[in-house]
């Protein structure tokens, strides 16, 4: 036996060592995506969809990003998004922070996605006054 096949082994699997959502990429986005840093992503659109496959298949809203992977919705999070945006022809456009975060799922606690709407500070009242003030342009004497 060659003395070093036992290291060519070593090194060859060290290449190959990954983690599960490296090797079975989603076409969504899942908690693992977000957990070690939220992301910001701008709203694109809305769109309902057949998530899973044969007789399992569900029809459900998917949420699509500019940037970054689309999320199945769920009502907590689409609440969240009604709450600051309004009606859903409305979300577009706007921004949200996507995060995991432990929850509940049939009974046991695992990591899921929580949505939080950005929503822009409204203007101050000065920023808001479009008026020239009368000595504009004026020379102070």
């Amino acid at each position: 036996m060659n003395p070093n096949s036992n290291l060519n082994m070593r090194i060859n699997s060290k290449e190959h060592s990954m983690r599960a959502n490296e090797a079975f990429p989603s076409k969504y986005l899942k908690s693992s995506d977000v957990k070690e840093r939220p992301r910001v992503a701008v709203i694109s659109h809305l769109a309902k969809e057949k998530i899973g496959k044969g007789p399992d298949a569900e029809e459900k809203w998917v949420l699509y990003f500019e940037d970054c992977k689309p999320l199945v919705l769920n009502r907590t999070n689409w609440d969240a998004l009604e709450e600051a945006f309004g009606d859903s022809d409305d979300w577009p456009g706007h921004k949200a922070k996507i995060k995991a975060a432990r929850t509940q799922f049939q009974g046991k606690p695992t990591d899921g996605i929580r949505l939080g709407a950005i929503v822009p500070k409204p203007a101050l009242k000065d920023e808001l006054n479009d008026e020239v003030p009368d000595d504009f342009g004026k020379k102070a004497v």
